[in-house]
């Protein structure tokens, strides 16, 4: 009889453990389950990540090839125009920016479809791209993409347990250079244009201590153009000079 008692005592606290144990289980997977219910696509609290970035002297851009006219007073009086090569090229020293990122579609805990503008302001000169251009002549730069993003692992959503992570994105940007006009041309305006070009954008993200961090690289590029003709309108030597619109940024984000 003892052994029997024995016995179903055993039976009995382990048909108890077992119970809680799929209590804990069940309580788990609830707790996840309401977890993805509420978080749905206008959940900004959970679906908002910011960061900070910085870039130290790797930020070059590159204006479009364009034309402007060059008015010139022929013998006679005559008034002949030509056509003149504008294009204007710029190195940042420091740009500082706001990294706004917006989680769409996050399709496990480490995998998110996202959009993100990530806004830059630099600090640096803007001059000709080349002996045989027309360039602005300015300081400072404004930068502003939008790029749709895939974020795999670390950082990709806020319940990301993975130490590292990446992520792609393609977009367009708006780009604006020379913000302080330092050029007495008098047709800096159509000199010094903004422009919107396709750009990529790939990072890895990665803990520093206990702070998520991203190195991300940035390029932006427009259709090669030929240019045919010099900043006075003459033919150029060398028959043409094969040029485009770019931009290549290396900067480290900091998340907020």
């Amino acid at each position: 009889m003892a052994r029997l008692q024995t016995g179903f005592f055993l039976i009995l606290l382990t048909t108890i453990g077992f119970s809680q144990e799929y209590d804990n289980v069940d309580e788990e997977a609830n707790q996840t389950i309401n977890f993805k219910t509420s978080s749905s696509i206008f959940d900004w609290k959970y679906r908002l990540h910011t960061g900070v970035s910085s870039s130290f002297f790797i930020d070059f851009i590159t204006s479009p090839l364009s034309h402007v006219d060059i008015e010139y007073t022929d013998p006679g009086n005559i008034i002949r125009i030509e056509q003149g090569a504008v294009q204007t090229t710029y190195a940042s020293y420091y740009t500082i920016g706001f990294v706004p990122r917006y989680n769409i579609y996050e399709l496990k805990n480490n995998l998110a479809f996202a959009i993100s503008a990530p806004i830059a302001i630099g600090f640096g000169n803007a001059t000709r791209a080349s002996e045989t251009v027309i360039g602005a002549s300015g300081f400072g730069n404004f930068q502003l993409p939008l790029f749709f993003n895939v974020f795999y692992g670390a950082e990709s959503t806020y319940d990301a347990q993975d130490h590292v992570g990446f992520n792609v994105g393609y977009g367009f940007e708006f780009n604006k250079i020379g913000l302080l006009n330092f050029s007495s041309l008098s047709q800096n305006e159509n000199i010094n244009k903004s422009w919107v070009m396709p750009a990529f954008t790939a990072g890895a993200q990665f803990y520093r201590g206990l702070s998520p961090m991203e190195v991300n690289v940035k390029f932006g590029y427009g259709k090669i153009e030929n240019q045919l003709v010099d900043q006075y309108g003459n033919p150029l030597l060398d028959g043409k000079r094969i040029t485009r619109a770019s931009s290549i940024k290396l900067s480290v984000i900091y998340f907020l």
